[in-house]
Formats: structure tokens, C-alpha cells, sequence
């Protein structure tokens, strides 16, 4: 009976040590990313300033903002610089074009040249790095939500952001509590959510303009992410973004592909773009706060 019991234990043995293996692998990922995520938190954790509106923090750097666009004297300071970057395909100046170009005189929004802006704005995530694959994915659902109306049966209501509002709440099309899962988010819904986003950019490419080689690109698009969208997310979805943010590419090579060098021209361009989305943005802020969508869920 011996052989018989050194190889039932032999067997016992050999199984619990598969089992180990087995285990090892499928909880080592997960302590890694659970790992990480910490690491994450603390490293881009914003210190919160002590000004606080309606039991927020104030977003302090939208006065910084405006007031460093209106002390800039010669409005075409900066034009210079921008120009076409060979072999690229994000263009800074397809992208100032189209924020111009859908901004009226009579302060109308023209919707296919606002996404056409932010087609251009996904090109300049996909060049930061693969990690950012998940936020432009997101991003290009919600364009193609928007193409959809813009060119389904009643695309004369969504030449502009005010003519798509004014139809879609006659038509009772906005949906003023929880989004039912098997229907398409109304057209005003998809585009405060590219609208939120777009103040994230924002200050970024401000911060960025604005910083120093001493400044870390991670933390400057985390203070950015912190102050103008993640109130808006899910803990889960702001721990991937930290993720994304730790694998920013240096500010040297943010320069790059913008298609400028020097601190100087990168100062420029970059200020340039900034009050383009901010005159967007403003226009778009003001149309979704006159009819109380600021807020919809």
C-alpha cells in the first residue's frame, strides 16, 4: 500500500501547488492595479484651495484665464507660429479654424463645425499616447451621436446649439432625470458632456502654456482633469484617468506636436488656442445655463 499513498500524496501536492500557481496569477494583476491606483491618488492629489462656493471649491483659474487673454494687446500675436506640422496628423491650426469658424457673429454655435473641432481635439489625445485610447473613444461615441442628428430627418433643427435646444425640449426629447438604458442620450445630453470635457482641455493647454520645465505635464493635466470634469465621473473612471495621466509625455514633447520649439512660439500658440475654446466655451456655458441643462444628468 505504501507506493500507493507516496503517490496519492505526491499527487495532493502537486495539485496544491498547480492550485497556488493558478491563484497567484489571477491575483497578482489585481493587487498590481489596486497598486497603482493608490500610487496614483497620492501622486496627483490636488491640494484643494480654501475658497469654496456652494460647498465646492472654487475654480479660481477661469479668472487667470480671462485676465491673462485680455491683457494680450495684438490679437494676432501668435498667428505666426502656426503652421502646418508635416507628417502629423493632429493640425493646431484645423483646430483653431473650426472653434472660429463655429462661433457666429449674432453668437450662434454652429454644430458641425464645433465637432469638426473636436474631431481635430481627439487627434491631439491620440498623439499623448495610447493610454488616452479610452477617453477619445468615449469621445468619438458621442461625435457619432451627434453626426447622427445633424444629418438624420430633422437635421434643420441642429444647425446650431440654441436651434437643437429649443427643439428638443418643445419635443420633450431631454430627459431631465436618469438616462433609461436602451435609449439614445438626447443630442443636448451628448454634446454638455463633449462641453464639460472641453473645459478640461482648457486648462490644460493653459497650464501648459503657462508652466515651466520644472512642471510636470501628469500633474498639470490632473489639476486640470480635477477642477473642470472630474466632478462629473465616477471614482472608477477618475482612477483610470490618473492611470492616463501618469503616462504624459514630457513638455518638451507637447511642444512638438503642436509644431513649436522654442518656449517663446510655444507660449504663444498655445494661448492662442486656449482663447479660441474659451470664446466656445463661454458662448456654449451660457446657452446651457439660459434653459437649466447645466446640470442634466
Amino acid at each position: 500500500q505504501r507506493p500507493i499513498v507516496m503517490i496519492a500524496v505526491s499527487v495532493g501536492t502537486s495539485g496544491s501547488a498547480m492550485g497556488f500557481q493558478r491563484l497567484y496569477k489571477v491575483c497578482f494583476p489585481l493587487v498590481l492595479v489596486l497598486v497603482l491606483l493608490y500610487i496614483s491618488s497620492v501622486r496627483l492629489q490636488v491640494h484643494l484651495s480654501g475658497c469654496v462656493e456652494d460647498g465646492k471649491p472654487c475654480v479660481q483659474e477661469r479668472s487667470g484665464i480671462e485676465r491673462s487673454l485680455t491683457e494680450k494687446k495684438d490679437e494676432t500675436e501668435g498667428e505666426e507660429y502656426i503652421k502646418h506640422c508635416e507628417g502629423k496628423d493632429f493640425q493646431i491650426r484645423r483646430l483653431l479654424a473650426a472653434f472660429r469658424a463655429c462661433m457666429t457673429k449674432d453668437g450662434q454655435i454652429l454644430l458641425k463645425e464645433y465637432l469638426e473641432g473636436w474631431k481635430e481635439l481627439i487627434k491631439f489625445m491620440d498623439a499623448l499616447g495610447t493610454v488616452f485610447g479610452f477617453i477619445s473613444k468615449e469621445t468619438i461615441t458621442k461625435i457619432n451621436i451627434m453626426d447622427g442628428y445633424i444629418t438624420g430627418k430633422h437635421s434643420e433643427e441642429y444647425h446650431t446649439l440654441l436651434s437643437m435646444v429649443k427643439y428638443e425640449l418643445q419635443d420633450n426629447v431631454v430627459n431631465f432625470k436618469e438616462l433609461p438604458s436602451d435609449r439614445t442620450p438626447s443630442g443636448c445630453r451628448t454634446l454638455l458632456r463633449l462641453h464639460r470635457a472641453l473645459k478640461w482641455l482648457e486648462l490644460f493647454l493653459y497650464k501648459l502654456a503657462t508652466s515651466t520645465d520644472e512642471d510636470s505635464t501628469s500633474e498639470l493635466c490632473a489639476d486640470a482633469y480635477e477642477e473642470g470634469l472630474a466632478k462629473h465621473h465616477s471614482w472608477f473612471i477618475r482612477q483610470a484617468a490618473a492611470l492616463a495621466f501618469l503616462a504624459m509625455p514630457p513638455r518638451r514633447e507637447l511642444f512638438n506636436i503642436v509644431c513649436v520649439q522654442e518656449e517663446r512660439e510655444a507660449q504663444l500658440v498655445l494661448m492662442t488656442s486656449v482663447k479660441a475654446i474659451v470664446g466656445v466655451y463661454n458662448m456654449t456655458q451660457e446657452v446651457y445655463r439660459a434653459h437649466g441643462m447645466l446640470d442634466l444628468p
